[in-house]
Parts: C-alpha cells; sequence; structure tokens
C-alpha cells in the first residue's frame, strides 16, 4: 500500500513537470495571476503564479531605468489602471508569453528585446527618445543659442537636413 502510494506522488510530480515544461515553449501564451507587488522607491517587483503549477515567476522594474518604466505603464494601462496604482494588479491575470528568457507579459512584448513588432519597437525607441529629451530641458535652450549664432548658409543645410531626417522617418513609418 505504501509503495502504490510513493509511486502515485512520483507520478504525479513527473506528470507537473512534463506539463509545466510543455507550457514553457516559446511563443506559448499563457495567463498569469500577480501574487504579489512590491513597491519600493527603487524597484518595483510583481510575483506571478500560475494554475498548472507551483512555481512562481518575478518581474523586477528598475525605476530608474526609462525602458522599465515604460514597460509597467504599459502593464498598468494594460489592466485598466494609472502607473501610480501599479499596487493594484495584484490579483489581476495577466497574459503573457513564454520566451528564451522567461515569462514577458504580452503588454510590453515591444520593449522587450528581440520581441514584438518591428513597428511597436519603432514606436518604443521614439517614445524613450521623447522621454530623454523631455527629462533634459537644457538641450532645447541648447538649440535655439545654436540657431542664433548660425550663418545663413548652416541655417539653410541644418533645414536640408532635418527634412532629409523627417522624410526617412516617415517612410520608415509607413513601411513599419
Amino acid at each position: 500500500m505504501e509503495g502504490a502510494a510513493q509511486r502515485t506522488g512520483t507520478e504525479k510530480r513527473e506528470y507537473e513537470r512534463l506539463r509545466a515544461s510543455k507550457k514553457r515553449r516559446t511563443g506559448n501564451e499563457e495567463v498569469a495571476t500577480v501574487r504579489d507587488v512590491f513597491v519600493g522607491e527603487e524597484r518595483v517587483v510583481l510575483t506571478l503564479g500560475f494554475e498548472w503549477t507551483t512555481d512562481t515567476e518575478r518581474l523586477a522594474y528598475d525605476l530608474a531605468d526609462d525602458r522599465d518604466v515604460l514597460k509597467l505603464e504599459a502593464l498598468a494601462e494594460s489592466q485598466g489602471f494609472e502607473f501610480e496604482h501599479v499596487s493594484f494588479l495584484e490579483g489581476e491575470r495577466l497574459p503573457v508569453v513564454a520566451t528564451e528568457g522567461g515569462w514577458v507579459p504580452s503588454a510590453h512584448r515591444g520593449y522587450a528585446p528581440d520581441e514584438g513588432s518591428v513597428r511597436e519597437t519603432f514606436v518604443t525607441e521614439c517614445r524613450l527618445l521623447a522621454r530623454e529629451l523631455a527629462q533634459t530641458p537644457g538641450v532645447f535652450r541648447r538649440l535655439v543659442r545654436i540657431g542664433r549664432t548660425m550663418t545663413t548658409r548652416q541655417l539653410i543645410i541644418a533645414v536640408i537636413v532635418v527634412k532629409k531626417l523627417l522624410i526617412v522617418a516617415l517612410v520608415a513609418w509607413l513601411v513599419l
């Protein structure tokens, strides 16, 4: 009797391990539940749990990193929350995708390297650039100062270069 119970327990663990490895295939989409949200001054950590395993997955976001902040904003917005209310994600169910590096919420696949479409990546990089420029307002003052000291010839060349860059960006946006 004891041997049968031990064999059943071993078989059950083996079945759970095989089932989990099948679920963790790259590209597979599953639903995870946010079990815990830790909001600190420098980091936000989400602990995800799955119905089919007792293992948990941790997602850590560094609040000093603009890319991580954008990921967290996208994740909160996908669940109908503002960024400031990220702690309300506890108990929410999130769609996640298995990647080689672990589970990635579907809401921020465009922010992860080698994930998402080219268009999502391009839009993400533009948002990051705009965010960086917004944090350094001295750049705009320097541009105005440079513009005032430029000669007419330099100004014409600068306008031509900017127009060409805008055309390239527009074509890239249309193609992507």
